[in-house]
């Protein structure tokens, strides 16, 4: 069944309220709520998860009473926390990568959908037109082990060395396997017509061609294995109400440990980073009441970083032919009869500066006995990539594949065209008077955007000594993140707790 597109338009005239003050700020504020949803009205083809070894989580839950408080301490500190991660937000995530934000592909071939079918070779039979809708909900799912290693001053030196009894060192690091899955699914509509190319013959088919290096929309999970980056701090305390409150700043880096993303699959699962990283951060703890069998502490942890530049392999569109563009076909000045598949073209090596993240970690601790309760919060906020720098460029004899002109067996080029566009009306691709190259790379289509979340978790442990000499702690907890937008994971997560001092 064939759509047709109408156009609308309002011949009523508008009426200026009158100025005033609260008009003046109404407007305001709708203009920057309108700036923000355009911004938001673009997709992205790079999804950087946030990384398990940075969040506080993991690193601080249970285990920053424990390291303050244990009962007998003796200057060195393991702990293991087997963790799994489950993401939720899997139709906000879709839209992330989806061309403008849409909820699905529309894939017509007469062009009055959101994809045009040509754009990737799917071609009905003569008298049929290609029509499906294609959906993804790309889910993350992570297991692997946290691992957090401490010496303390304050115990090591105590008496011994005044200069260092206040100064801790901490080495952390998670060992995960990570597995991503689109979960594409395609429906045909329409004339139920399939593609008559061989191997071409669904979407499914299509976004998965054999000969695309890259951007692929892969049917089957895709995993990866390996160590997160590793985290470096190294700290000075100050101590008071008898030892059992201090205030703390410390120094945080983390060393990367990531192979380069390769960019051959939408939504491609990461472990690692290629980003080194130096900031600063404080450590509060500040006990609230105490009794004889336990006691209440409030605990914070705010430190900020900055992540220097990586090189990394990405996607981007084409400056002025809008979401998705990358997908185009183009062609050669020398040969315009002959398509070339954008994607292999557009996917290139870039420096990327990812800039500032921020997080805060707030926990109420309570201890009776051996037994202790604690509930968090943990906010997390990572800004935009700062920079962007092309190892490569579009070649000058490159220009967009003309669809219209092929038809007519006169082919130049179509500078201005779209991948919604068909090489038929009412949504056909513009043919230029001349071959006209490509204006470039749109670096916004590449960019890994701005992102935070909030996080709220809970925990118990129990304490006690090993052999009457080692302190250990046995705990486990559950969180769940929630993402501000589609550019961050929602998700839930599980886990179990093991240190010991020695």
């Amino acid at each position: 069944m064939k759509r047709k597109l109408h156009l609308f338009t309002s011949k009523r005239g508008i009426e200026l309220p009158e100025f005033n003050i609260l008009n003046v700020l109404l407007y305001t504020l709708c203009f920057f709520l309108t700036a923000a949803s355009a911004l938001q009205a673009h997709s992205s083809s790079f999804f950087m998860p946030r990384s398990v070894t940075h969040s506080a989580l993991y690193e601080l839950a249970m285990t920053n009473y424990d390291v303050y408080h244990s009962s007998s301490c003796q200057g060195f500190s393991c702990y293991v926390t087997p963790f799994y991660i489950q993401s939720t937000n899997s139709s906000e995530l879709g839209q992330y990568f989806l061309r403008n934000n849409d909820s699905s592909l529309d894939v017509q071939e007469d062009g009055t959908g959101n994809i045009g079918s040509l754009w990737v070779n799917l071609i009905a039979d003569p008298g049929l037109s290609y029509s499906s809708t294609m959906k993804i909900a790309p889910q993350r799912k992570v297991a692997g082990s946290y691992f957090y290693f401490r010496a303390d001053g304050r115990d090591l030196f105590d008496h011994t060395c005044p200069i260092l009894q206040n100064l801790w060192m901490s080495v952390s690091f998670a060992a995960m396997k990570v597995r991503h899955n689109l979960h594409v699914s395609e429906h045909l509509t329409g004339d139920m017509a399939f593609g008559a190319l061989p191997g071409v013959a669904t979407g499914l088919e299509a976004f998965n061609n054999s000969e695309w290096k890259y951007g692929k929309l892969s049917t089957r999970t895709k995993s990866k294995s390996g160590v997160d980056d590793i985290q470096i701090k190294v700290g000075d305390n100050w101590f008071f109400d008898d030892g059992n409150s201090h205030f703390g700043i410390y120094l945080v880096g983390t060393i990367p440990t990531g192979d380069r993303p390769n960019a051959h699959v939408l939504f491609e699962p990461l472990v690692g980073t290629r980003h080194a990283s130096f900031g600063i951060g404080i450590n509060d703890d500040l006990r609230l009441y105490t009794c004889p069998a336990g006691t209440i502490q409030l605990m914070c942890d705010v430190k900020c970083r900055y992540l220097f530049s990586g090189r990394e392999r990405r996607s981007f569109d084409l400056k002025g032919n809008g979401d998705w563009s990358r997908y185009l076909l183009l062609a050669d000045s020398e040969a315009t009869s002959v398509s070339l598949f954008g994607i292999n073209k557009t996917t290139i090596p870039v420096k990327v500066t990812p800039g500032p993240q921020v997080e805060a970690w707030f926990a109420l601790h309570a201890n009776w006995c051996h037994w202790n309760v604690e509930m968090g919060y943990n906010l997390w906020w990572r800004s935009q990539d700062q920079r962007l720098h092309f190892e490569k460029e579009l070649a000058d004899n490159l220009g967009v594949f003309d669809l219209s002109g092929v038809v007519a067996f006169d082919p130049t080029s179509a500078s201005r065209a779209n991948i919604s566009q068909s090489a038929i009306p009412p949504n056909q691709a513009p043919s230029d008077a001349v071959f006209t190259s490509t204006r470039g790379f749109d670096k916004a289509s590449g960019k890994q955007k701005s992102a935070w979340s909030n996080t709220l978790y809970g925990a118990v442990s129990f304490d006690d000594l090993l052999y009457d000499r080692f302190p250990i702690m046995i705990g486990m907890g559950g969180s769940y993140e929630f993402a501000s937008n589609r550019n961050a994971l929602s998700q839930w997560s599980i886990w179990q707790t093991t240190g010991i001092d020695f």
